[in-house]
């Protein structure tokens, strides 16, 4: 590895004989230094290399958007007593 920093996940795997799936585990325990930046691994949702996280920018935009849209639809308790289901209030 010393003398091919910029080598990728699966060059590297062939060249030593490691198994992938013990590289991506390696690579996402923050086992190689930063010098390695072409280690990648996949995408927990749609298999995309990554080289940081757990979600591609992609599938984190999706889930973002999810998030914020079940937020709109959780009942909001106001100071005084008014619940607000996705803009319409209704007292209790």
């Amino acid at each position: 590895m010393w003398k091919h920093p910029a080598a990728h996940t699966r060059q590297l795997s062939d060249a030593t004989g490691t198994p992938m799936d013990l590289l991506i585990d390696w690579i996402r325990a923050g086992k190689f230094p930063s010098t390695y930046s072409q280690l990648d691994y996949p995408c927990e949702s749609c298999r995309a290399p990554i080289y940081t996280g757990r979600l591609c920018h992609s599938c984190m935009g999706t889930f973002r958007m999810a998030a914020l849209d079940i937020q709109t639809r959780i009942p909001r308790r106001t100071a005084i007593g008014i619940f607000s289901v996705a803009g319409r209030a209704k007292s209790y």
